[in-house]
């Protein structure tokens, strides 16, 4: 929908998605085409139907027309697509638009039919917020600077000569694009987000077809920009080009959306390089846990608070994350490495965010299995954690019954009942060590599972189970006599996980005989297998 202009070889182009009433214009354009291009949206469209105006930057020949749509779309609901640094700069050219930041939904806008506009940054390609978008629906990129280029051909919308788009856009790079590694960074977390791109619709020089995207691809990553930086360079040039260097490897590292530890090791692989940094150490302040630090060779976060001593880049945001560097010389780093750092500390936000929320969500996750599989009263594992425990092997099982349990609930009531099992059960819970497991079966039923242990061990621990339960006071809940347990023990030898119901079913067995023959006491019902041994 874009409208070209006389004698310039810089065409700026606008594309029109027709979605209903919710119709979406990408980057409108400037006073010196917006009226070519309502034009010829109302040969498709009406103007009412235009509810999304996407600016994937905020340059003048995207967004300078802003301030006539306000007057010329007259609809309510209109909002401007874009991301929050773009949003910073897009207000000041005074438009009466609300805004649709691409990162409170979800990246994407919803198209009719269950198709989506969906977007991601290219970071300093050639604005620190510059999006890219992509249409589900007719798989096409809409590539804003990117694919651009400087276009004598104006006439020609779709280009099939492959050589003539790549020498179009290489200036246009080597002018606007900061580096060859963050350009290359940029088109390949395109290509890892959608891998099935039909056609690039870029803002500026020729639509590329189908046959051309993959091999255009590969021809704009081969050029070099940012080559006229260098001609005010600093004097120490290698320095700064390492720094450079570093800083893009780094925002490579960071648009794969890697974990704390291989963010940090890459960090300090790539820092070596520049010959100044020993070792940095990420620092994370994670909720309900405290400071966390992830650090050269750690596989996993050690507790540990920041080193006062070394320099740190604090990463804003919440909550509080620090980037901490420490030099060979234990002086502070180079400043300009600093700098870049610090300037890098806003974009390497998101991958720590993205971290946090996940570190929450295990947390919640691991809260509510927790839950799942724990008795409320007594703490102890359910009858759910029994079986997703069940041991294999040599171990032995030691079941146990509070005697006349029903008398005590029938005297003296329900919440002195809860008392005493709470109180038995803290027996229990010191008594088990290790891989040891200790469970409430359901009303005053309980099963100790000891593992790696014969029937002589499995004897003395419930021994010591059924002296110290006898010796509990319970006088402050108006019970003047002992609470006794009654107990079988068992051992399983060499059993797989098939053959643990029947091991359970032989401490049950023994647990009634001790009951049946006056309570209070250990029965034992050894292993058939080993029964005649």
């Amino acid at each position: 929908m874009g409208a070209r202009l006389p004698d310039d070889t810089f065409q700026c182009h606008a594309y029109y998605l027709e979605n209903g009433s919710n119709g979406v214009l990408l980057d409108p354009g400037s006073p010196l085409t917006i009226e070519e291009t309502l034009d010829k949206i109302e040969q498709v469209a009406t103007l009412s139907d235009i509810r999304y105006l996407v600016c994937h930057h905020p340059d003048p020949d995207i967004a300078a027309s802003l301030p006539y749509l306000s007057n010329r779309l007259t609809r309510d609901d209109v909002v401007v697509v874009t991301e929050w640094r773009a949003q910073a700069l897009l207000k000041h050219y005074g438009h009466r638009f609300d805004y649709y930041l691409v990162e409170d939904h979800d990246w994407r806008i919803p198209l009719a039919g269950g198709e989506a506009l969906e977007f991601v940054l290219t970071p300093y390609l050639h604005f620190p917020g510059a999006m890219v978008s992509f249409d589900t629906g007719s798989k096409t990129l809409f590539s804003s600077d990117l694919f651009g280029g400087f276009v004598p051909d104006s006439a020609v919308l779709v280009s099939q000569d492959l050589d003539y788009i790549v020498e179009s856009a290489r200036p246009f790079h080597q002018h606007y694009m900061p580096s060859r590694e963050l350009l290359t960074a940029g088109l390949t977390h395109i290509q890892q987000r959608w891998p099935d791109i039909q056609r690039i619709a870029p803002q500026h020089g020729h639509i590329i077809p189908t046959q051309l995207v993959e091999p255009a691809f590969a021809a704009l990553k081969e050029i070099d920009c940012g080559v006229f930086a260098l001609a005010d360079a600093d004097l120490d040039l290698k320095r700064l080009l390492r720094i450079s260097e570093a800083r893009a490897r780094i925002t490579e590292v960071l648009l794969t959306n890697v974990d704390p530890a291989s963010l940090v090791n890459a960090i300090n692989v790539i820092l070596s390089g520049t010959h100044d940094a020993r070792e940095a150490a990420l620092f994370i302040d994670l909720p309900d846990v405290g400071w966390s630090m992830w650090g050269l060779g750690l596989a996993k976060p050690v507790r540990r608070e920041p080193n006062p001593a070394w320099p740190v880049v604090a990463l804003p945001g919440s909550p509080a994350a620090l980037l901490s560097i420490h030099t060979r010389d234990d002086d502070h780093p180079d400043a300009d490495l600093m700098r870049m750092l610090e300037d890098m500390s806003t974009t390497m936000r998101p991958a720590i965010d993205e971290f946090v929320d996940r570190h929450a969500q295990a947390r919640r996750a691991a809260a509510l299995r927790t839950e799942a599989m724990t008795d409320p009263l007594t703490a102890l594992g359910n009858r759910r954690a029994l079986d997703e425990a069940v041991p294999v092997g040599d171990y032995a099982l030691i079941s146990l019954d509070l005697d006349h349990f029903k008398d005590v609930n029938d005297t003296y009531g329900h919440a002195t009942g809860d008392v005493v099992l709470a109180r038995v059960a803290k027996v229990l819970g010191s008594t088990v060590r290790g891989d040891d497991g200790a469970y409430r079966l359901g009303g005053e039923e309980f099963l100790l599972c000891l593992m790696d242990a014969d029937e002589e061990r499995a004897v003395a621990v419930a021994e010591r189970v059924r002296s110290r339960v006898s010796e509990l006071g319970f006088l402050d809940q108006g019970i003047d006599h002992p609470i006794t347990v009654s107990i079988g023990v068992t051992a399983a030898h060499g059993l797989a996980r098939d053959g643990f119901a029947e091991a359970l079913q032989r401490a049950d067995e023994a647990l009634y005989e001790s009951k049946e023959t006056g309570r209070d006491k250990i029965t034992v019902h050894l292993d058939p297998a080993l029964a005649g041994a």
